[in-house]
């Protein structure tokens, strides 16, 4: 148990570009591959001028998978690049979402160490069929028991979905390369981040804690100006509010990121955070928290789902497994 929190510790430490000296490299480099952050870790060290208090083998295996993902995320920016331009020709400007966002807003050649696992799109839901039938004169086809299009020379499946209003910023139309392409503000990146992880995936009841999502917010709150405070005015309903909170509390405990101080104030805020960091840390005696989570989340869930009385016994239990099962990058 305490290497598991010793070794989060050093994680996060690394992340902010202050390797500590005791660290246990192997519990580190296996939190760091677990959570899908061990290019990122290097990046944040090499930045620092850091590297050279590494041992040299950890410093070896760091550069290797950094440089590995360097070459996925070229591909798929290449792959990106190919399908907006051919989407432009259409005459869609897709909307680009979470990892497809730095790829595309980086010059050609140069590529963010994000592991990025697809690529995601947005289109108007009009524009969802002739965006498809385009994509599939490149050769995509869809891909069975998943939610996206793949072709097999490419590093990863592309996602299309129909755009949805999210209540804050609109877009802004970015030319890149000659590419057009929407890109979502700074502030409705974040609010996507967290509502997607704490709400969709139920990560706030479940007590868990998507660590490279996190370390995405604390990146983007360096470079770009998020008001935290309209990003909270911005979310009525209460539930979401307080797991709004929780993940602001997070990230300033990992990060040191600047909050809203009325974060702290309700003590469910408080003891919901409490319960996500202690669990990440001792996730055996934690275990207990994270079931009741899990039970209360599944059952609030699966009792909201539309359409469920209409499916199956098999596909509601493949629903519950997936759920449950699902996360496997998380802490």
């Amino acid at each position: 148990m305490m290497r598991r929190s010793n070794a989060l510790e050093a994680l996060i430490a690394g992340l902010r570009g202050c390797p500590t000296d005791r660290a246990d490299w192997q519990a580190v480099i296996a939190l760091a591959n677990h959570t899908l952050l061990t290019p990122d870790l290097f990046s944040s060290l090499l930045l620092a001028g850091q590297t050279d208090r590494l041992p040299r083998d950890v410093r070896e295996y760091l550069r290797f998978v950094h440089d590995c993902n360097r070459e996925r995320n070229l591909r798929l920016q290449a792959q990106l690049g190919e399908a907006v331009g051919a989407l432009n020709r259409r005459g869609i400007v897709p909307l680009l979402l979470k990892g497809a966002v730095p790829l595309f807003l980086s010059p050609a050649g140069r590529v963010p160490s994000r592991m990025t696992s697809d690529l995601d799109l947005a289109v108007e839901p009009a524009e969802e069929g002739p965006a498809r039938a385009c994509l599939e004169e490149l050769g995509y086809v869809e891909v069975a028991g998943a939610r996206g299009m793949a072709r097999q020379q490419d590093a990863g499946m592309l996602e299309v979905r129909p755009s949805r209003a999210n209540g804050f910023e609109p877009p802004k139309l970015v030319q890149q390369d000659g590419l057009l392409a929407n890109i979502p503000p700074a502030q409705s990146r974040a609010l996507h981040w967290m509502e997607h992880d704490l709400v969709k995936e139920g990560d706030y009841w479940r007590g868990r804690i998507d660590l490279r999502h996190l370390h995405d917010l604390a990146q983007l709150a360096q470079s770009d100006d998020v008001d935290w405070t309209a990003l909270q005015a911005s979310v009525s309903d209460q539930g979401a509010r307080n797991a709004f909170d929780t993940q602001l509390l997070t990230l300033r405990h990992f990060f040191g990121t600047r909050i809203p101080a009325n974060c702290a104030q309700r003590p469910l805020v408080r003891f919901q955070h409490w319960r996500r960091v202690f669990t990440a840390r001792h996730p055996i005696i934690g275990a207990p928290m994270r079931l009741a989570g899990n039970l209360a989340w599944g059952i609030w869930r699966f009792s909201r789902a539309d359409g469920l009385a209409r499916r199956g016994p098999s596909d509601v239990a493949r629903r519950i497994a997936r759920k449950f099962l699902g996360g496997r990058t998380k802490i």
